[in-house]
């Protein structure tokens, strides 16, 4: 199992000129808390760090020893998402069937919810963690509501979402042969008509888009820090 860490990303709605994934919560650069995650998971044995190319040295610098120890290669992310995590997977050791491929920008994910996805890859090519909708959706156009959206039927996609390699590879693949664009490894699977099954997420796993969110992050690792 390969961890993809994907952090890039230009973070034009956060605000500040520190890298999104490089600014501290709770006494440590974001990046870290994932990679922290993964670098203690028996069941993942490398990590992949996707990010600017610019930034390798500084990215590599906030690692800790056991995370720095599982690194197995540093790729350059691409001009989009997508392409940064095409770049990701192409980076990954020979032999490696399954990976899982999570955002930097998500500090707070526990290890439990990554066991969960890894536990579901064993029957399943690929895995995303969901939480329901909690606030009603709507669909706007010119600031007027269109189309009221029945929640229940809706639920907001979290990461780290878990593949099969060769499968995740070839929706990439495929997404850049037909020009489809998407900020989300699963939609790109769906597409190719592969099914996608879902797990639990955890409202604690949110992602940090907005600096607002870093008081609330904050108090999630703190938290768990003193437990």
């Amino acid at each position: 199992m390969v961890a993809l860490i994907m952090a890039g990303g230009a973070g034009e709605r956060f605000g500040t000129k520190t890298p999104k994934q490089l600014t501290v919560l709770a006494g440590r650069p974001m990046l870290a808390w994932s990679a922290g995650v993964f670098a203690r998971s028996t069941r993942v044995s490398w990590i992949v760090l996707v990010g600017p190319a610019a930034q390798e040295r500084a990215l590599r610098a906030v690692l800790t020893a056991d995370a720095d120890a599982k690194l197995h290669a540093f790729a350059a992310g691409g001009p989009t998402r997508q392409q940064s995590v095409s770049n990701g997977l192409a980076a990954v050791p020979d032999g490696t069937t399954h990976v899982l491929i999570h955002d930097a920008a998500r500090p707070c994910v526990s290890e439990t919810l990554c066991e969960r996805v890894i536990d579901a890859l064993a029957v399943s090519d690929a895995v995303v963690p969901v939480v329901p909708a909690t606030d009603t959706l709507v669909q706007v156009r010119d600031s007027r509501v269109e189309i009221m959206v029945d929640r229940a039927a809706i639920a907001g996609v979290q990461t780290p979402q878990g593949f099969r390699h060769d499968l995740v590879m070839k929706a990439h693949r495929e997404a850049k042969a037909r020009g489809f664009e998407s900020s989300d490894d699963g939609s790109l699977v769906l597409a190719m008509g592969a099914p996608v099954v879902t797990v639990p997420g955890e409202r604690s796993n949110l992602k940090v888009t907005y600096k607002e969110d870093i008081g609330i992050a904050e108090a999630i690792l703190q938290g768990r820090s003193i437990s």
